[in-house]
């Protein structure tokens, strides 16, 4: 199967994991690090048991070890600020943020694997930083909020991990590698936030529980399928394809999340955002 059918997967999962991230965070009231230390590591346990079954391979860590830290490191932080966001800002309006990550995404490729760019993706990218001005801009001024702010520096920081994650993972098992990777973060912000495990017990019954088990399997369907999207196609075109998920993000949160405050302002800039990710990938 191509990249093209591994990244619509992927699209599509992506789009329901951010709603159910969104009421873990918001509408249930989950404290973050706890939250943030349950889901990755359920991630890895669902996804590892999928590698072992399949013949788990371990990474090149004589080759690999510097950028499987930063990894780790960076999604550790990444998804702190990440679960800082999605309390603060619907998801409409996250995915759009989330999508500048694609042009760090890019731009790595672009250093890193000797990846060619062009004048659509510099319109491209000008586009999806555009479109955060679309969502900022009110009749008196341009205002950014510090969710919006905190999206942006989602959007860095996960740009910069994924494209080491994709680094690693070209020469590395998929499965294998998406587990270690997924176990790594949730380890970092344990380590870093010890006092969080009091709060876990709260994932364990009623509606969360529902909740976590289904956005680790649609995560885990989704991590996977990105992963094996980047190691079959370029990862400058394969980054911003994924983000199309803004738009069936954004029909999804207004449809079950009923966000339909500011409407024709989201829908707007969900499709200034697309075009400009369908820009930078081809």
């Amino acid at each position: 199967m191509s990249w093209q059918f591994f990244i619509s997967v992927s699209v599509v999962a992506g789009s329901i994991s951010v709603l159910l991230q969104r009421l873990l965070l918001h509408r249930d009231k989950s404290n973050t690090f706890a939250y943030i230390v349950v889901f990755q590591a359920l991630v890895a346990l669902l996804v590892g048991t999928y590698a072992v079954i399949n013949g788990f391979v371990m990474p090149d860590f004589g080759k690999y070890w510097l950028a499987i830290t930063a990894t780790c490191v960076l999604f550790g932080a990444g998804n702190v600020v990440y679960a800082k966001t999605l309390e603060r800002v619907e998801a409409s309006i996250f995915s759009v943020l989330f999508a500048t990550g694609a042009v760090w995404v890019m731009l790595m490729g672009i250093i890193f694997l000797d990846e060619a760019l062009s004048a659509r993706q510099i319109i491209g990218s000008i586009l999806i930083f555009f479109s955060i001005a679309v969502l900022g801009y009110s009749k008196k001024s341009l205002k950014f909020s510090k969710g919006i702010l905190l999206g942006l520096l989602t959007g860095f920081i996960y740009g910069l991990a994924v494209a080491l994650w994709a680094y690693v993972g070209r020469g590395s098992d998929v499965a294998s590698w998406t587990a270690i990777s997924f176990a790594g973060p949730s380890l970092v912000v344990l380590i870093a936030y010890p006092r969080s495990v009091k709060h876990m017990k709260s994932f364990l019954s009623g509606a969360k529980l529902i909740r976590m088990a289904l956005l680790g399997v649609t995560f885990s369907i989704g991590a996977v399928t990105l992963l094996t999207a980047y190691n079959k196609g370029n990862v400058s075109a394969v980054a911003p394809i994924n983000q199309t998920s803004i738009v069936i993000t954004t029909l999804l949160a207004i449809i079950f999340l009923k966000e339909r405050d500011h409407l024709p302002k989201k829908i707007l800039s969900a499709i200034v955002c697309f075009v400009g990710a369908l820009l930078i990938a081809f």
